[in-house]
Formats: C-alpha cells, sequence, structure tokens
C-alpha cells in the first residue's frame, strides 16, 4: 500500500516553524511543537539501519538542540526519527539567553572559512526561511534543575518505539577563572546523572557557542586531556552506555586527529559540526539578538565546512584504526543532503535547524528512498 503524501500531515494554517521563535524558550518548551493537525506519519516496521548497536527504523536523528523535555522528545519520535536527544541539560538551572534566541540569517550559498570574519545580515521574518534555510540562534544551553529533568529523563524514553531511542546532552558550568578540573567533574557529574536517570545514548556537549556567562564551556572540545579523562572514567562506570561529545571548528585535521586519538576506545562516537560562530547583524546593522553580536549559524550555510569536518573524521578513523562512529549533522535541510552526508563518511545524519521547519523530514527520506 502506498504511504500517504506528507502534506496530508500538514494543516494549512501550519506556520513556519513549530518551535515560536517570538516567544521566551520556557514558554515554548512548556507548550510543545505548534503542529496544527495532530497528525503524524505511520512509523515503519522494518529497521533498516544501525548506529551504535542499535537497529534503527531511520538514519536521522534529532540533535540535541530542538527537543526539550517529554512533550518534544514524543513529538519527534512520533515523527519516526530513529534517535532523539534531550536538549543539553547541566547540574545547575539556567534561563535562557535574552530573546530573541532565533533570527533566519540571509546567506544564498554556504560559508566556507575565508568568510568566518565576515559579517552576516538576518531577520525576525519566518517568511525568510524557504529561501535561504540558514539560520542563527543563540540559547546558551538553559536547564531546569537537575531534580527535574533526571525525574522526567526516565519517562521519556517510554516515548521511544521499536526501531528507536533517547539520548541525553550535557554540559559543564563554569564560572569565570574556572579550570578544566572543575569542567571535568561537573561533565561527570551531569553525565552520571543522566545515565542512572535512563539515557540510552551519553553526549558530551563540548562546543556551544552560544555561552554567554564563560567562553571557556564552548570551546572544550579542543581540550585532549578533558576529553580523555571525561570519557574514561564515564566508561568506566557505565560500559554498556555508548557515549561521545560533540564538536565544533578545529583549525585543522591534524588539531581534531589529536583530541580523537585521546579519546581512544572509551570514544564510542563523534557528534558534529555544532553552530559556527559568526558576527551576525539585522538590515540596519543593529543587534538582532540583543548583546549577542557573535551567535550560532546553523542549517544550510554550514554544509561546506559540516562537510569537511565529517569527511576529517571519517579519515582519521581509518588512518588510526580507531572505532568511534560518526553522527554528521550541520547544514541538512532537505532530503538530498541526507545521503551527501552519509557518503561522506556519517554513519547517522542529525537535524536542528530543520526540525523545526520540517518535522517530516525523516519520514520523507523514507519516501525518497521508494
Amino acid at each position: 500500500m502506498p504511504l500517504p503524501d506528507p502534506k496530508s500531515f500538514v494543516a494549512k494554517n501550519q506556520p513556519v516553524f513549530v518551535y515560536d521563535i517570538r516567544k521566551p524558550w520556557e514558554q515554548v518548551v512548556k507548550n510543545g511543537p505548534i503542529w496544527k493537525s495532530g497528525k503524524f506519519p505511520p512509523l515503519p516496521s522494518e529497521k533498516k539501519y544501525k548506529f551504535l548497536g542499535q537497529k534503527l527504523i531511520s538514519p536521522i536523528a534529532i540533535s540535541a538542540g530542538p527537543a526539550s523535555t517529554k512533550i518534544w522528545t514524543d513529538f519527534y519520535f512520533k515523527m519516526g526519527f530513529g534517535l532523539v536527544f534531550e536538549k543539553t541539560r547541566r547540574t545547575i538551572p539556567r534561563k535562557s539567553n535574552t530573546l530573541p534566541n532565533i533570527a533566519i540569517v540571509h546567506v544564498d550559498v554556504p560559508i566556507t572559512r575565508k568568510d568566518l570574519d565576515e559579517k552576516l545580515t538576518a531577520s525576525m521574518n519566518e517568511a525568510d526561511w524557504p529561501k535561504y534555510k540558514s539560520m542563527t540562534n543563540s540559547f546558551g544551553n538553559p536547564s531546569p534543575a537537575m531534580e527535574v529533568w533526571t525525574k522526567e529523563l526516565g519517562e521519556q524514553t517510554k516515548g521511544a518505539g521499536d526501531g528507536q531511542f533517547l539520548g541525553c546532552s550535557v554540559t559543564a558550568t563554569l564560572h569565570q577563572g574556572a579550570t578544566m578540573t572543575d569542567a571535568a567533574l561537573d561533565l561527570l557529574m551531569a553525565g552520571t546523572a543522566a545515565a542512572i536517570s535512563g539515557a540510552q545514548v551519553l553526549e558530551f556537549n563540548l562546543a556551544c557557542p552560544n555561552v554567554t556567562e564563560n567562553a571557556v564551556e564552548g570551546e572544550m572540545f579542543q581540550d585532549d586531556k578533558l576529553v580523555a579523562y571525561i570519557l574514561a572514567e564515564f566508561k568506566k562506570r557505565f560500559p554498556q552506555i555508548p557515549c561521545g561529545f560533540k564538536f565544533g571548528l578545529y583549525k585543522s585535521k591534524e588539531q581534531m586527529k589529536k583530541v580523537f586519538m585521546a579519546g581512544g576506545d572509551n570514544l564510542d562516537y563523534v557528534s558534529g559540526i555544532n553552530a559556527i560562530a559568526m558576527t551576525v547583524l539585522g538590515g540596519k546593522g543593529e543587534e538582532i539578538l540583543p548583546g549577542r553580536k557573535t551567535s550560532g549559524v546553523c542549517g544550510r550555510a554550514d554544509q561546506t565546512i559540516a562537510l569537511e569536518a565529517i569527511k576529517w573524521a571519517s579519515e582519521i578513523r581509518k588512518e588510526e584504526g580507531l572505532k568511534y562512529e560518526i553522527l554528521g549533522g550541520g547544514g541538512i535541510v532537505e532530503v538530498k543532503d541526507v545521503d551527501r552526508y552519509l557518503e561522506a563518511g556519517a554513519d547517522m545524519v542529525q537535524i536542528a535547524a530543520a526540525a523545526l521547519a520540517d518535522p517530516l523530514l525523516a519520514y520523507k527520506y523514507r519516501l525518497f528512498l521508494w
């Protein structure tokens, strides 16, 4: 029997994003996704894909960015994604950055490394998304209190169907002057809390470009000693739970290799890239995100640099005989992008910006293969 047209699941009055970009993060999380039709596509019965030893119904994951709390993770499980990550959690509560947190970036082609110092223009007009399919976001990894998110995490795993599983992303909260020892202790505390609360995959988010209090938080992926230590200590305690880390923009393949090799056999997977930090302003040169001239750019704009990172990671794995798997992301906004990233060396792909605009992407990919 032919599968239904994706359009049949979308209401005529469906807004561009399932996320209301004009409301505070805390309110959006509570309200849940804006999905006017309330309809979901049929889930596949066949588990054709594999990642981290799990057989999955889809090779597409939801990155730690779009999903937060059970109402959101349940939504993406119902949409048919194979792996859904709970948004990055902390050991202490943190409010989101000041509104707005999302703007549409007006860039016609993917940026390259030589473009990183350029200033980009953005708007708050959601109607610009279909043309550019790039955005900037700056939430700052907000998090409820640990006793709140750990209690809910166990319930979130129940939303995963056969061929789906739940991951949790954690990060460190660092005060000014904090050391990498402080970071390691906080990361392990958060990772332990996630593991004993039901996370089936653990991701150390070491690469958020949008933390305003201490920029060191977004650069932890550069520290090979930190990576080696937290992975080894986590695996000592939870050898059956796959763990990896989210990386950002490495300056060279050699730099990436140094860090990845430090993870050794304790590194089950790498996740990248995260959003690329760039200067993003409004049409008149004003700060489009108040107080943040620099913010994370994601969507189509990231494709060239993201594919380069996946190729480097794949080459390093082969050259050094490492076992990690690659969760490739950064710029996947259309169905045709999925195979491009898999062919570049990713074992599974992940979406963030696209998940807010096209939650049916996993279903559309399934139709694309027919």
